[in-house]
Formats: C-alpha cells, sequence, structure tokens
C-alpha cells in the first residue's frame, strides 16, 4: 500500500512537473525588450528570461557551494595533518618514564630506584 501511493505520488509530480513545462511557455509568450547597460536585447519572450534566470542562479548557487566544499575539504585535511601529528606527540609521551626525580634511575623491572641507592650508599 505504502508504495503504490509513494508510486502515484511521484507520477502526480512528473505529470505535474509536465504539464507546467508545457503551460509556462505558452502562457508567457509576449516578446518583451531588455536594455542592459552594455547592449540590448529585442523581442525576447519572457518564458526565456525566466528560464534564464533561473539556470544563472543555479549557476551562481553551485559555484559558491563547490567553493564552500573544497574550502572545507582543504581545512578537513588541514585538520587531520595537524591531529596525526599531536596524536604521535601524546604517543611518544606515553613512552616516557613518570619520574618526578631526575635522579631517578628506572631499572628494567620498572621498579624506581633513587640514585643514592642504585650507587649502593644512603639517601
Amino acid at each position: 500500500m505504502k508504495r503504490v501511493v509513494l508510486l502515484l505520488g511521484v507520477v502526480a509530480l512528473i505529470a505535474a512537473a509536465l504539464y507546467l513545462g508545457f503551460a509556462f511557455p505558452t502562457a508567457n509568450t509576449t516578446p518583451v525588450d531588455l536594455d542592459l547597460l552594455a547592449f540590448r536585447v529585442e523581442a525576447v519572450e519572457i518564458w526565456v528570461l525566466a528560464l534564464c534566470a533561473f539556470f544563472a542562479g543555479v549557476a551562481v548557487t553551485s559555484a559558491l557551494a563547490s567553493f564552500l566544499w573544497m574550502r572545507g575539504a582543504v581545512l578537513r585535511r588541514r585538520y587531520r595533518k595537524v591531529i596525526r601529528k599531536l596524536e604521535s606527540e601524546v604517543h611518544q609521551l606515553r613512552s616516557l618514564p613518570l619520574s618526578k626525580d631526575p635522579d631517578t634511575q628506572v631499572p628494567p623491572d620498572g621498579d624506581a630506584l633513587p640514585a643514592a641507592e642504585a650507587a649502593g650508599g644512603r639517601g
């Protein structure tokens, strides 16, 4: 049932688009003169002007959206590089011993001994 309603909706949208696609040019056939700053265009039908304005808007919007998308892609790549660098720095810091005393020696078994005890004296 859901598919039938969806199919009917899609068919209705296509039929409406076809009807408007044929009805709009036939209803707007009045020729107008277009006087721009640099030149003059004579006897252009209104539906042609509307169609050109629509596609000009699509072109400008697409150009702006693609510029913003490319800018975002460059920023994401730059941030990923910084994140990788910082993660490697954190990994290097994790491998350092956690000794507060600079004289403390860390034997291979992991028990920290003060430098005086390691040298055999009393501290």
